[in-house]
């Protein structure tokens, strides 16, 4: 009988660490399209099919969960008259995790440019 108490006593403590943790606050990104140079635009754009990257934002780890060509990640001010990059790094196309500066707070945009004529964006909350 003791052995039967002692193993519902550590089933109980295991189930209990286990939901006390933090859950995950994975967000999901939604990226739209830009284009790098508005005055070669002529109609709507994009013309041909572009297909954002899938990625999603774990406090301040960036994964980016489909195959991707190299890119450059910026991230934007965007609360001030003009727009400010408070960050840039490059990201190769083998990489799939990007740690951003923990010191970086507040709502910013996210850009990724492969160096094309669109890049895609979406704003986070760091």
């Amino acid at each position: 009988m003791k052995k039967i108490l002692s193993i519902a006593a550590l089933l109980l403590l295991v189930g209990v660490a286990v939901f006390a943790q933090d859950p995950s606050h994975v967000t999901e990104l939604t990226f739209q399209v830009g284009i790098t140079d508005p005055t070669l635009a002529h109609g709507e754009l994009p013309r041909n099919l572009v297909n954002p990257p899938s990625a999603s934002l774990d406090d301040h780890t960036l994964y980016i969960n489909s195959e991707h060509p190299a890119y450059t990640l910026y991230l934007v001010d965007t609360t001030g008259e003009e727009p400010d990059v408070v960050y840039q790094v490059d990201v190769p196309a083998n990489v799939n995790v990007v740690v951003l500066p923990s010191t970086l707070s507040g709502t910013y945009e996210l850009q990724l440019y492969d160096g094309g004529d669109y890049y895609f964006y979406s704003r986070i909350e760091l």
